[in-house]
């Protein structure tokens, strides 16, 4: 019953700060990462991320992702697809490169600062979604780039971090790069097979299905087959949902009242559990130690994608104002970072020296955000 009542207690608190965020104009999902560093071992220490809160969390963003394709326009997608690879490269290149700078700098050697590095080129778009979504921007231009771009970022980012785990670990081979390119391009030919033809089949089946929600259920299971496929195949599992959704809200017999029974889903119970498990895990123990190493990463890690992704917009045609607002939805860490981190302390890649400074930073980085994406996307509606 323990995880009973830290439920019960993070949903209720997540209500309480989202109805004060809310009413002071603030994205209600910073007052649920806010609430997270408060509760975990930052500030209280009374709720630990524990592997039920972690699934539920996990459930949590590809539920997130999944909504997020589901409201998206493939034909949109598709249109500003060489901007959002430009948006991608860039802001994957630049923010290496100054957090490389940065972490030798600081007297990091220089196969730890190549793998840090590794860690500050992704992108959790997770964060920037919620944001896009509270204040209707999902579907516009410069949003859809944001969405595109993230997906060629995730991409890029496993790639990166297989050839250099592998070449920094000594275990790096072409055989093991080209198999790994072979298993996305099997997930591309499933996920055009499915666009075209087997969920559209699927969906017109489900009318003969006498269950309660037999459709909402079956979509969901959709949206779960493609998140255990894509990370099968080496992608992130929120790649997969997001796919799904695409393909889902591409068919003729998609609803919109299976969206509104999914966002139902999600959002009482395990959307709020992923925003607030972000911030369990901050640990302010050694913040004085390492308060310049922390802040310097930060900055970088910030204005890295800001700058990256924002001239990678530039130079594809957008405005000054579209380009901030791109910039901003790109400097989110989030999981995904919080993964490479991890696989590389696993693997020694990363010493536990730097540990904690790297993993306080990608908590700080993914806190302040939604703030930088806020007021680009202000500014924006105000000029």
């Amino acid at each position: 019953m323990e995880f009973i009542k830290i439920l019960t207690l993070i949903l209720f608190l997540s209500i309480v700060v989202s109805t004060v965020f809310n009413r002071i104009n603030i994205p209600s999902v910073i007052g649920q990462l806010l609430l997270g560093v408060i509760l975990g071992k930052g500030v209280l220490d009374i709720v630990k991320p524990t592997h039920s809160l972690e699934l539920f969390a996990e459930i949590g963003v590809i539920l997130l992702m999944f909504i997020a394709g589901l409201e998206s326009d493939f034909k949109l997608l598709r249109k500003h697809f060489a901007p959002s690879f430009n948006v991608a490269v860039f802001g994957v290149v630049i923010p290496m490169i100054l957090t490389f700078v940065t972490s030798i700098a600081f007297g990091i050697e220089l196969r730890e600062s190549t793998f840090i590095a590794v860690i500050f080129a992704a992108t959790s778009v997770s964060i920037s979604v919620e944001v896009l979504k509270g204040l209707n921007y999902l579907q516009s231009k410069s949003g859809t780039v944001i969405l595109g771009a993230a997906v060629v970022d995730d991409i890029l980012a496993i790639s990166i971090l297989s050839i250099m785990s592998g070449t920094l670990t000594g275990d790096f081979s072409w055989q093991s790069l080209a198999l790994l390119v072979c298993l996305w391009i099997v997930f591309v030919v499933v996920t055009i097979a499915s666009y075209k033809w087997i969920i559209p089949e699927i969906l017109n089946l489900v009318k003969y299905l006498d269950a309660p929600q037999a459709p909402t259920v079956v979509v969901l299971i959709i949206c779960f087959i493609f998140a255990v496929f894509a990370d099968a195949v080496h992608l992130d599992a929120v790649l997969g949902a997001f796919a799904a959704g695409i393909i889902v809200s591409a068919s003729d017999q998609y609803d919109n009242e299976i969206g509104d029974n999914i966002e139902k889903i999600g959002y009482s119970i395990f959307i709020p559990i992923f925003f607030v498990s972000i911030g369990l895990s901050l640990d302010f123990s050694n913040f004085l130690k390492d308060f310049w190493l922390i802040v310097s990463l930060t900055v970088v890690g910030i204005v890295g994608k800001l700058f990256g992704a924002g001239l990678g917009a530039r130079i594809s045609g957008f405005s000054n104002k579209e380009s901030y607002i791109i910039g901003s939805g790109m400097i989110s860490r989030g999981e995904m970072a919080l993964i490479i981190a991890q696989i590389g302390f696993e693997v020694r890649l990363l010493s536990e020296e730097y540990y904690s400074a790297i993993i306080i930073s990608i908590i700080l980085i993914t806190v302040l955000s939604p703030f930088f994406l806020k007021n680009s996307i202000s500014r924006d509606v105000i000029e």
